[in-house]
């Protein structure tokens, strides 16, 4: 195995249960807006916000700031309430519903299995990093609520480059290894569980890539991960 220096781990999904965090978060909303939550609500909320994310990716959507305006980011955060919800209510009230939101999403966080344990012992040998498309304003309080920040040197997101430019563009890659200002890629590992973010992403910028593969999936033949996982701790081993 490789004498990484460098180990990158993304954060929803692959160390934090995103689908419970976000599931809370919904409820919260739900509850502020008067409405009744349900599952199906919920599953139909989940569905359309990845597919937002993705024609948000895809500029689908005209935005009225410029990238580099401190307003772009909440903007386009609220625009989801105001889709989902169907025009309910103005932009004024989605971004309280977003301020919600967000806080929501630190207030309950769900560890998933082996995490703390992993990141402790890697801590010790590597420079550990995070890097997330999700919003940064949120990271630190995850990791905080999983008593996991110490772990981390650096944190990165998708929100922090200058286009605001996701995983798995390889420009995400290349503004992350100068803001950790480390750039041998030969020393680098990428964790993460989506094939198509996480692992094109390290492929796509000439870095190795662990998938964790919670679910036991079958690995399409498209993509080649260095290392495959289905438990954190398993991590340990691998190096």
């Amino acid at each position: 195995m490789k004498d990484y220096k460098i180990i990158i781990f993304d954060l929803d999904d692959t160390l934090i249960d995103n689908l419970e965090n976000v599931r809370y978060a919904f409820k919260k909303m739900e509850e502020y807006l008067s409405k009744t939550y349900s599952e199906e609500r919920f599953n139909a909320w989940y569905l359309f916000d990845k597919q937002f994310w993705k024609d948000f990716y895809n500029n689908k959507f005209s935005i009225p700031y410029d990238k580099d305006d401190s307003r772009f980011v909440s903007y386009v955060q609220s625009l989801r309430y105001k889709i989902f919800y169907q025009n309910e209510f103005d932009m004024e009230k989605a971004l309280e519903i977003n301020k919600l939101f967000l806080n929501s999403l630190k207030e309950a966080v769900f560890e998933i299995d082996g995490a703390h344990d992993t990141l402790e012992y890697l801590a010790q040998k590597y420079t550990l990093v995070i890097a997330t498309n999700g919003p940064s304003e949120a990271v630190i309080t995850k990791l905080e609520k999983i008593n996991c920040l110490a772990f981390f040197t650096y944190i990165f997101s998708s929100d922090m480059t200058k286009n605001k430019v996701p995983k798995p563009s390889s420009i995400f890659f290349d503004e992350l290894l100068d803001y950790i200002n480390f750039h041998d890629r030969s020393k680098i590992l990428m964790v993460g569980d989506s094939l198509n973010i996480d692992v094109a992403g390290g492929i796509n910028s000439n870095i190795d890539t662990c998938w964790f593969n919670r679910n036991n999936e079958e690995l399409p033949e498209e993509y080649k991960p260095t290392i495959e996982i289905t438990r954190l701790r398993q991590l340990i081993r691998k190096l």
